[in-house]
């Protein structure tokens, strides 16, 4: 299921208009829209702000509603580390972003690297890593 396809799921679920979901998250509904249609991906302040009416972050940018058993959870921070790190790193030579479903595979790579370790990442941390890990 692609992110717009949960996104879509949990407004649904929630029985809220495109307007009002985007009401939560600090949007219009013409964004709202977008996202749903995986046409745009929302910004950290979006998930920030649904995360404040109780919506399960973790389940629309990575599918899941739960941690298996074994695994730390990501922080919040650790998790918005991630989110822009992927917002910069995933473009392509041209500079424009990589498509959604990639990016989204990207985040949840970067998030299940990243959880197995205990060290606190900032953005150039991140960058730091992942030039590394490209240059491979």
């Amino acid at each position: 299921m692609s992110f717009g396809a949960r996104l879509k799921t949990v407004r649904e679920k929630l029985r809220l208009t495109q307007e009002q979901f985007a009401e939560l998250g600090g949007v219009k509904r013409v964004s709202q829209h977008l996202y749903e249609q995986n046409a745009r991906v929302p910004d950290l302040n979006y998930f920030l702000k649904l995360r404040e009416h109780d919506v399960d972050i973790g389940f629309l940018i990575l599918g899941t509603t739960s941690v298996p058993k074994g695994e730390r959870s990501l922080t919040v921070s650790l998790a918005g580390a991630a989110f822009r790190a992927v917002d910069e790193f995933a473009r392509d030579d041209d500079g424009e972003l990589l498509p959604c479903r990639e990016r989204e595979r990207f985040f949840a790579f970067l998030c299940a690297t990243l959880a197995q370790d205990d060290e606190a990442y900032s953005t150039a941390d991140l960058k730091a890593r992942l030039s590394r890990f490209a240059s491979m």
